[in-house]
């Protein structure tokens, strides 16, 4: 009389670290492991997933739960004027001021301002 014992396979242990990306935020031990989960066909290239030590996706801590008022937006546009007047038109446009500089000959002041999207 033979006895067969079932037993399953145990996963594998994943190798556990700190997340650096958080720990630069400012929240230190934040365990992670890379997990497989799948291959892009049109590249070739792996691509992996972050997962905490409960197997859930990892969400990083601190800069990306910041609101989105508080990022800051990408200029779109620059221009330079050299009349005061047409400086304030722009601003009350919309337009960020940045910086004044004498840049012609005759020392006329050049006003740089930006467009932010």
């Amino acid at each position: 009389m033979s006895t067969t014992v079932q037993a399953e396979a145990s996963k594998p242990q994943r190798k556990m670290q700190e997340c650096n990306r958080c720990k630069a935020a400012g929240f230190p031990h934040q365990p992670i492991a890379f997990e497989k989960v799948g291959e892009d066909l049109a590249t070739g290239r792996v691509k992996w997933k972050l997962v905490d030590e409960y197997g859930n996706e990892h969400v990083h801590k601190g800069g990306t739960q910041l609101p989105t008022a508080i990022r800051r937006k990408r200029i779109v546009d620059i221009a330079t004027v050299a009349d005061v007047s047409e400086a304030r038109k722009l601003l009350a446009l919309g337009w960020e001021y940045k910086t004044s500089y004498p840049a012609t000959l005759a020392n006329v002041p050049h006003y740089v301002l930006v467009k932010r999207e």
